[in-house]
């Protein structure tokens, strides 16, 4: 395992949307899809026909309902540049099609988005219906909420991607599944899915929200319920981080989803 101490800070600092932009943007993906959703349903990571969590039968451990790594009948389109946003603007809406998103400036991935699908922040989220992927290095400054309720600040977790996935599991409020190793864009990788149940009060929480796992500059937070599927994966020495995100979604939802996290495939920058 390389030295996370090593990998420098992320190229560019990038300030995540606001939840009521991400939820106006599912909601309009929603209507355009024909989509019928809860009142309180919008932010969402795209993902991978996963099964939904279900419950060990002795200790309550929460575990993946299906294998994570399914086969994907990925589209055969070239890869293309994906389209800049609009000056002034922070999110572009894009046609279905292979697209690469860099994620710094020695790391990008190529990822089958479907048709109706928004951008936002240059790639960092990626909105389609439910559904919002969020991919990004995780690096030295990557973290945990000291208590996604009730102190949001992000607390960094390293070195390696063995350290993220304890400190994730332990993660207070969550419901965590068994980690389970698994292979995605080639690269070996940890798959994690967590849950916030509707039966949970938010309304204590700092701004009625539940915050997540990210970087200090790009965690995102959200009301329960929640459903995510989560990749620590270890891409040439780099720790990187895939998040499939649903708020307010039934527990049987994902199995909805477009598989675009199985689409995904690292490369080096140019």
């Amino acid at each position: 395992m390389a030295d996370w101490e090593q990998l420098r800070d992320l190229a560019r600092e990038v300030v995540p949307p606001e939840f009521a932009t991400l939820e106006r943007t599912a909601h309009r993906r929603q209507r355009l899809a024909g989509a019928v959703v809860a009142a309180v349903a919008a932010l969402a990571l795209v993902g991978g026909g996963i099964g939904i969590l279900s419950t060990g039968d002795r200790d309550g451990t929460v575990e993946p309902a299906k294998d994570p790594t399914g086969t994907h009948t990925g589209l055969t389109a070239p890869v293309r540049a994906l389209p800049d946003a609009a000056p002034g603007e922070s999110a572009v809406d894009v046609a279905a099609g292979r697209y690469r998103v860099p994620i710094d400036g020695h790391l990008s991935f190529d990822i089958d988005l479907p048709d109706r699908t928004t951008a936002h922040d240059g790639g960092l989220f990626l909105a389609t219906q439910d559904f919002i992927v969020k991919t990004e290095l995780a690096g030295r400054r990557y973290g945990v909420p000291r208590d996604p309720c009730h102190d949001p600040a992000i607390r960094a977790v390293g070195p390696a991607v063995d350290d993220l996935v304890r400190a994730l599991v332990d993660l207070p409020v969550y419901e965590v599944s068994r980690p389970a190793h698994v292979r995605l864009g080639g690269a070996d990788a940890i798959y994690l899915e967590a849950r916030v149940p509707d039966t949970y009060d938010d309304s204590r929480c700092e701004g009625g929200a539940v915050q997540l796992p990210g970087n200090p500059g790009t965690a995102v937070s959200g009301p329960a319920p929640y459903l995510g599927r989560w990749w620590v994966l270890d891409v040439d020495g780099r720790r990187v981080v895939v998040q499939q995100n649903c708020w307010g979604c039934p527990a049987g939802r994902f199995d909805e989803a477009p598989q675009t996290p199985q689409s995904i495939t690292f490369t080096p920058t140019d």
